[in-house]
C-alpha cells in the first residue's frame, strides 16, 4: 500500500511540475509579445503594432483610427524614459470571457509627461497558439 501511495504522490508531483513549466513558457512568450508591442508604439511603429491586436479588437476599430489614437496617446505621454514589468501572471479563466490562456502583464513606466505611469496588457492565445493583445490599460499623474 506504501508503494502505491508513493507512486501517486510521484506522479502528482511530476504533473505539477510539467504545468508550471508550461505556465512559466506561456509567462515568456507573451512577454516577449507584449514588450516588442510596446516597443514598436514608442518608435510610432502603428501599424506594425495594429497587426498585433487581437482579431476583436481590429473589428472594433480600423487601423488608420487606431493609428491616429496612439499617436496622440504616445504625444501626450510624451518620450519614454523607462519601463520594467512588475507583474506577470497567467489565467485560464476569467470573468465574462471564455475559457483560454491569458496573461497579464504589468509595468512600472516612466514618460517625460507623466507621473506614476502604470501600464498593463492582457493577452490571449489564439486559436494558432499566437498571443495576442487584447487589452491596453495605463493610469498616470500629470507632471
Amino acid at each position: 500500500m506504501k508503494k502505491i501511495a508513493l507512486i501517486l504522490f510521484s506522479v502528482l508531483c511530476m504533473c505539477s511540475v510539467s504545468a508550471q513549466k508550461y505556465t512559466d513558457q506561456y509567462l515568456l512568450d507573451a512577454s516577449k509579445i507584449a514588450d516588442e508591442w510596446l516597443i514598436n508604439i514608442n518608435n510610432n511603429q502603428y501599424e506594425v503594432a495594429y497587426m498585433g491586436l487581437s482579431s476583436e479588437i481590429k473589428a472594433t476599430y480600423k487601423k488608420e483610427a487606431w493609428c491616429n489614437l496612439m499617436n496622440e496617446l504616445i504625444i501626450e505621454f510624451g518620450g519614454l524614459i523607462s519601463r520594467n514589468s512588475v507583474e506577470k501572471r497567467f489565467q485560464s479563466e476569467i470573468d465574462g470571457m471564455e475559457n483560454g490562456f491569458y496573461v497579464f502583464i504589468d509595468y512600472e513606466t516612466d514618460y517625460s509627461n507623466t507621473s506614476n505611469h502604470n501600464e498593463h496588457i492582457l493577452l490571449k492565445q489564439n486559436d494558432k497558439n499566437k498571443w495576442e493583445i487584447i487589452d491596453y490599460n495605463y493610469d498616470f499623474s500629470k507632471k
